[in-house]
């Protein structure tokens, strides 16, 4: 009786870590885009301080922006190698609500986002949520360049069509770019952990659908 009572300890004990691990990994993962939104508004605004003590100051708070990141990518970096899977709970969800998605993520208003074509699409908010925040955030730090979105229905799946002008990516590296730590060869000047568009494949792949990486005509 003893045994089995501390077999059943020791599993919730294991449950309940990986349950932490892996609510640090989400919340970790989670925090870099609104940091990265507070870096790009200070450096707007360390632009247009006109006073020197203005500037500093904007200067001190992107410093801090770029220490919190680092430590946040250290931190979620060591936890997802502890974790089997992050949670995905999709359902039905309303095509339209990809509008309020798109714009959210898009905080340097660098795209025009379309109309949506109406339909019901099986995905959890959150999740499509993050992988849209970490297809916007590479391509404001790697192409740095207006972006081209699109929406069509094609079959029984709804595709949208993320597309910059930043030159895109050597051919043989395409195939291996989602993933877990790999980078471009041709991002190695910015800063970056590999890893958005690893989690952000596997967050597709549970909502049944994919994340196509492909070069464009510009991007």
């Amino acid at each position: 009786m003893r045994e089995a009572e501390l077999k059943k300890a020791k599993l919730a004990e294991a449950q309940a870590n990986a349950e932490k691990k892996e609510l640090v990994a989400s919340l970790s993962h989670d925090i870099k885009t609104p940091v990265a939104s507070i870096k790009a508004a200070s450096e707007v605004g360390l632009a247009l301080a006109e006073s020197e003590k203005i500037q500093e100051n904007y200067r001190q708070i992107i410093q801090k922006a770029d220490q919190i990141n680092s430590l946040v990518t250290n931190l979620f970096t060591a936890t997802l190698e502890e974790l089997q899977e992050l949670t995905v709970a999709p359902g039905d969800m309303e095509s339209r609500e990809l509008i309020s998605l798109l714009e959210n993520v898009d905080y340097l208003h660098r795209a025009k986002i379309p109309a949506i074509p109406p339909c019901l699409i099986w995905a959890d908010r959150l999740r499509l949520q993050q992988v849209f925040d970490n297809i916007f955030a590479n391509s404001y730090k790697y192409a740095d360049t207006a972006i081209q979105v699109r929406a069509e229905k094609r079959g029984s799946r709804l595709v949208i069509e993320i597309e910059d002008s930043g030159g895109g990516l050597p051919e043989e590296e395409i195939l291996f770019i989602k993933e877990k730590f790999r980078r471009g060869t041709n991002a190695k000047a910015v800063e970056g952990a590999g890893l958005g568009l690893f989690i952000s494949s596997y967050f597709m792949e549970a909502m049944k659908g994919e994340l196509a990486v492909e070069n464009g005509k510009k991007g």
